[in-house]
């Protein structure tokens, strides 16, 4: 990949949907993560912790107190891209330019779905390319109730939805090209994943790319075991009063 044509990349995406694992692949494609990425206790998320500092900023600006990782605000989406007019915004020109001396640049956090319409104001987008990645509502409902995330899956799928509603909106309104991958298609068929990510991007990426970065056996369903099945209903069943609230909503 010619750093003089690179396009920097953006992945707008909800939380728990395999984008580690897509992140790490680009990472080897040498897209920039950030000076400091933020590790959890068994992997490293490439999320630039400086861009989450600032996402986190931004909900605080906005007056945002809500769980984005459980509701959508329809309201605190168009509060957040009205910030630019009412704050100080010279931290996130500062930290367009720092990512720009890297280029290109990779930008990855579950809250960029509310705050992508501030941050593009800021960034030149047709030197971007997004990347809309997606999981099956199960194994996503699985992986939130291993994580004591509570959750209905009639609740999740709908709060999914409505996340891909907002990201696509997005897109759209901003006429910008953008490839849609699920992270079942990149592990179950990652040579036609991967040969989708280079044409799109103009990387040089393998299978043997996402072997390095992947635990799992590649082609094969990304699903976890029956013992990780069994643990996540036995975590739902003895929560019920936390899923009858939220059918509730």
């Amino acid at each position: 990949m010619s750093a003089s044509k690179a396009k920097s990349v953006v992945i707008l995406t909800s939380g728990l949907s395999g984008s580690s694992v897509l992140a790490a692949l680009l990472v080897r494609a040498g897209l920039w993560p950030g000076a400091e990425t933020y590790r959890k206790e068994d992997y490293d998320t490439f999320e630039n912790r400086e861009l989450i500092a600032l996402n986190m900023r931004l909900l605080e600006e906005a007056g945002y107190k809500g769980d984005y990782t459980r509701e959508v605000s329809q309201q605190a989406v168009k509060d957040i891209a009205g910030l630019g007019s009412r704050i100080d915004d010279g931290l996130f020109r500062a930290m367009v330019e720092k990512c720009e001396q890297h280029r290109p640049w990779l930008w990855k956090d579950p809250r960029l779905w509310l705050t992508i319409r501030f941050w593009a104001k800021l960034l030149d987008l047709q030197e971007c390319r997004f990347i809309h990645l997606t999981r099956g509502a199960r194994q996503l409902w699985i992986s939130s109730l291993l994580r004591r995330q509570m959750t209905t899956y009639r609740y999740l799928r709908s709060y999914e939805a409505e996340v891909g509603k907002l990201i696509a909106g997005f897109l759209d309104e901003a006429r910008l090209p953008c490839l849609h991958i699920t992270y079942e298609a990149l592990i179950e068929r990652p040579d036609d994943a991967i040969a989708q990510l280079n044409r799109y991007l103009g990387t040089r990426l393998s299978v043997g790319d996402l072997k390095a970065v992947y635990n799992g056996p590649l082609y094969r369903h990304p699903g976890g075991s029956w013992t990780f099945y069994a643990r996540a209903l036995l975590i739902y069943a003895r929560n019920f009063s936390e899923r009858r609230d939220l059918d509730r909503k």
